[in-house]
């Protein structure tokens, strides 16, 4: 990739670029022109970046395009750690074995919250296991509401350019949760972006947990690769974890006020102490003026934004202008909160907030698993409906139709007449007539009247059931065999089902156990071999040659076929 222009040196005028890597930059907020920084860096980049909005009315990014908050929720024990640490502000102790304990098997935290509930509804839980999940249950029970009413996308949708994630009004640990799913989504499936954390100290801690910090350590490791970058914005250093900060090559530092944060951010400059600027030029460093640190050593720049054209940025690197105001981005700030404006709550003077929150998040709760025991049983009604239907086959009485049908003829009278008595009625006649008549069956029961018939029909569903069941008894390997050997239409050696089907090496031991493979598929008819030693689909060859004798339509020879192979598959 090309370098991207960082600004000009001071006092020299020349212009300062860098490579793209991972990087920070630190300074007080408002004082030191963080946010301006990386705005001019993304948009010179020509990369997609996503930044996270924090804070209540923070002014930074106020330009670009909005995206929803992305949410994948995981039900790991480390995730769930992660966040209970991130909840507590404080790194759990002994918990961590009962915490895998309610996470196996799931794959929501609504679900680790059941498997927390029915451990405490068992009577025989004892005293300390019961402390431990009631205290789970009560850390899960901060975070729960939150998820259950916000909207998430599931979709990670980029446009290029920056692009805004506003999380203002979520909560830290749930804001760690959308930070996460993101860092992972764009570490596993794209390129060429940049991810922006803000706040370091609070999602980056050092010494507590957090649901960023594996997810930043894995992405500061292997995003490079793609043209993935994580930029870090943190007023300071010390709040900040060691560890990925390690991965970091470009650091740029600018105003601090608190002496011992300014001796802390030196000394992380990589470079000898020698070179490094006094402690009180950190502390003199206006609006836009940093330190830039890489391997290479360390110059002082201003950084130029990007409203601000190229000759007055020389001049104020050279000291012959004054820094600007920057431009004003009130109406930007508007259009980019307009959706967070809300109107004024008459708050009842007996209201108890603490109270109602408790209540609201028992009801969700309640709500929710209402919902999904009332879908369980549900679906539990369509599937014993299902079984029931296949289970009702008609049986019809073919004499008992025909008498019955005859008992409510009427008998005419017969006049008298010369010669000997002829029958009234054809009974025959009535009989086909009658069976003519009678509706199709929606099973699969069919009605004959010649023996003969039936007898055939007999055979050919004995077989069908033979030659079924003998595919159902293959073992998994023979299937596969099979599989392969009838996706073929020529014959194939015994070799090329080893190395290409198994993808086992050749061998007197592959040999051995492909042969034995072959003889029940053999024996069953299930497959040909020819001459040559080759072998070659015979699956429909052994249906034909079983139930044509028996008069078997070329249809019904075609569906059992069609169904030997589902169950192949």
């Amino acid at each position: 990739m090309e370098k991207i222009k960082l600004g000009y040196e001071i006092p020299t005028g020349e212009a300062i670029e860098i490579q793209p890597s991972h990087l920070i930059v630190t300074g007080l907020t408002q004082l030191s022109g963080k946010t301006t920084t990386l705005e001019a860096l993304i948009t010179r980049s020509g990369l997609k970046a996503v930044v996270f909005r924090t804070k209540p009315g923070e002014r930074g990014f106020s330009e670009g395009n909005r995206a929803t908050p992305y949410f994948k929720e995981k039900s790991d024990w480390q995730y769930v750690s992660s966040l209970l640490e991130a909840t507590l502000k404080e790194k759990l102790k002994f918990e961590r074995s009962w915490i895998m304990n309610v996470c196996k098997g799931t794959s929501s935290l609504l679900e680790v919250k059941r498997n927390i509930e029915q451990q405490l509804a068992n009577p025989k839980l004892s005293g300390l296991n019961r402390s431990v999940y009631t205290t789970l249950d009560e850390y899960l029970n901060l975070i729960m509401p939150q998820i259950s009413v916000t909207v998430f996308s599931q979709i990670l949708e980029l446009q290029p350019g920056v692009n805004v994630m506003n999380l203002e009004r979520l909560k830290d640990e749930l804001q760690s949760l959308v930070i996460r799913s993101v860092l992972e989504t764009v570490l596993y499936e794209m390129n060429n972006v940049i991810v922006v954390i803000p706040e370091a100290w609070k999602f980056l801690p050092q010494g507590m947990g957090n649901p960023c910090k594996q997810a930043a350590e894995k992405f500061i490791r292997q995003g490079a690769t793609n043209n993935n970058f994580l930029w870090i914005d943190s007023q300071d250093i010390a709040g900040i974890d060691k560890t990925p900060l390690k991965s970091v090559s470009t650091w740029i530092l600018g105003y601090q006020s608190e002496l011992n944060e300014v001796r802390h951010t030196l000394n992380q400059m990589p470079i000898p102490k020698k070179l490094r600027p006094g402690e009180d030029e950190l502390m003199r460093l206006p609006l836009g003026h940093f330190y830039l640190c890489t391997q290479k050593g360390s110059k002082k720049v201003y950084v130029q934004p990007v409203w601000l054209d190229n000759d007055t940025a020389v001049k104020i690197s050279k000291g012959e202008e004054e820094i600007p105001q920057g431009k004003n981005t009130s109406f930007e700030l508007k259009k980019l909160n307009m959706d967070l404006v809300y109107k004024p709550m008459v708050i009842d003077p007996l209201y108890n907030p603490l109270e109602a929150n408790k209540k609201l998040s028992q009801e969700i709760n309640e709500l929710r698993k209402d919902f999904f025991d009332k879908l369980k049983d549900f679906y539990d009604a369509l599937i014993q409906l299902n079984n029931l239907i296949n289970s009702i086959k008609p049986e019809i009485n073919e004499d008992l139709i025909i008498s019955k049908i005859l008992q409510k003829i009427p008998v005419p009278k017969i006049l008298p007449v010369a010669g000997p008595a002829k029958p009234v009625y054809d009974m025959e006649t009535i009989i086909a007539e009658v069976i003519k008549r009678m509706p199709p069956s929606s099973g699969s029961v069919t009605y004959q009247v010649a023996p003969l018939d039936k007898i055939k029909r007999d055979f050919i569903e004995e077989i069908r059931l033979k030659i079924v069941n003998d595919i159902k008894t293959l073992s998994p390997d023979e299937k596969k065999a099979l599989r392969y050997i009838e996706s073929k239409d020529a014959g194939i050696a015994a070799n090329e089902v080893i190395t290409k089907c198994f993808f086992w090496a050749q061998g007197q031991s592959t040999s051995v156990k492909m042969s034995n493979i072959f003889k029940p598929l053999s024996s069953k008819e299930f497959i040909e071999k020819t001459d040559g030693g080759r072998y070659k689909k015979g699956l429909k060859k052994c249906i034909e040659k079983y139930m044509t004798g028996h008069d078997a339509t070329a249809e019904e020879i075609e569906l059992l076929y069609n169904y030997l192979l589902t169950e192949l598959i």
